[in-house]
């Protein structure tokens, strides 16, 4: 478990949290690769990459991370993935209050402590979302 204190918070990550976004992550690229190289070989010239040979954008995924807070103590248990559309930058607000609700039946104490985007940079769209 990682644990860090810069700013008088302590934090602890578990393990669990870092192996649901890296599967969220692989499980998007691949489905990303699987249609574009389906869509390839369906169309004319097939073989040919998207964009010119360019290698497909890599993908962005979003989720939330849930935990408790105990004071100065931040402690990150779990997180789940966010259903989002790149095409007009929302998050499917059901689906994120339908799985709060499943959060808190089982786990009553959790609450979501925050958001995590893969991605090199923020982007505007971070905001809206983060105002959320």
């Amino acid at each position: 478990m990682a644990s860090s204190s810069s700013s008088g918070l302590t934090f602890k990550l578990h393990p669990l949290v870092i192996v649901n976004i890296s599967d969220h992550y692989t499980r998007v690229k691949a489905q990303a690769q699987y249609s574009s190289s389906s869509s390839a070989a369906a169309a004319p010239g097939a073989g040919a990459t998207p964009n010119g040979g360019a290698p497909p954008p890599q993908p962005r995924v979003f989720g939330c991370v849930i935990g408790v807070q105990r004071g100065r103590t931040v402690e990150i248990f779990n997180s789940f993935e966010l259903l989002y559309d790149p095409v007009t930058n929302t998050l499917d607000r059901a689906f994120l209050e339908k799985k709060q609700e499943l959060y808190k039946k089982v786990f009553p104490n959790f609450y979501i402590l925050g958001w995590y985007s893969t991605g090199s940079d923020a982007q505007e769209s971070d905001m809206q979302i983060h105002r959320a």
